[in-house]
Parts: structure tokens; C-alpha cells; sequence
């Protein structure tokens, strides 16, 4: 499993991105794109690259295009790291996901964080940035 950020999500939505092993999003990247797709008073780099499938699909992704994790069960995690490493929730959420899941992590160049590499060195979780 790989776990990607709102962009990433929306490249799996509309088949750009195809990978051999499962692609899942956390909760916050998928509110984070869910919110961006809605919002009919602004235009983003995220409404520009929808298709009208990926619009159709993104409330409800079909697991076998993307995975949206239950936050529920890294809650916890989360908190912990946050407390250790100073993190929003966002970066939390997603750290304590691939640490649960023992995933990786692949994100677009934009999201990531100034100190989510070595945040993540420290963490064990593996890092691409696309």
C-alpha cells in the first residue's frame, strides 16, 4: 500500500495514476480534495486537473482506484507524534497511517511539509515525492 495526498488521490480517481499495490488516501487529504472540488467560488490547481469521472467518484472511490483510511484507529499514533515532532494534524494523521499500515508515502512536491522528511527519516516511513 501506498498512501498519497489530495493531489496524488485525484490522479488515482481519474487513472492517471496506476500502481500494482493498493493506493489510499487519509481522511484529511481526502476532506483536503473533497473541499477543493466543491467549492464553486474558487479555481485550484485540483479543480483544473478533475475529470468529470474523477468529480463523480470522489466522495465514494471505488477501493479498487483508492482507498480512504479510517482515521480512528491512528488517532493515538497520531497524537504521539504530534506531541513528539510539533505536527498539524494533517501531517500527524498521515505519518500515524503509515506507520499503521506500514505503507509508504508519495506525495506531490506542494504538500510537503518543511519538516516532513526528516520527520519521517526519524519515523522509518519511506518517502516519495512526485
Amino acid at each position: 500500500m501506498i498512501i498519497v495526498d489530495d493531489k496524488l488521490s485525484l490522479d488515482a480517481l481519474a487513472g492517471r495514476l496506476v500502481r500494482a499495490e493498493p493506493v489510499a488516501t487519509t481522511w484529511s487529504f481526502h476532506y483536503r480534495l473533497l473541499r477543493a472540488l466543491r467549492d464553486e467560488t474558487r479555481w485550484g490547481a485540483l479543480t483544473r486537473a478533475a475529470t468529470a469521472e474523477a468529480l463523480h467518484l470522489a466522495a465514494d472511490p471505488p477501493r479498487a482506484r483508492l482507498q480512504v483510511l479510517d482515521p480512528r484507529v491512528v488517532t493515538d499514533e497520531a497524537a504521539l507524534l504530534a506531541a513528539r515532532h510539533g505536527l498539524n494534524v494533517l501531517a500527524a494523521e498521515l505519518m500515524a497511517a503509515a506507520k499503521h499500515h506500514a505503507a509508504a508515502v508519495h506525495l506531490s512536491t506542494p504538500n510537503v511539509g518543511r519538516r516532513w522528511p526528516e520527520v519521517m527519516e526519524a519515523e522509518g516511513i519511506s518517502l516519495t515525492v512526485a
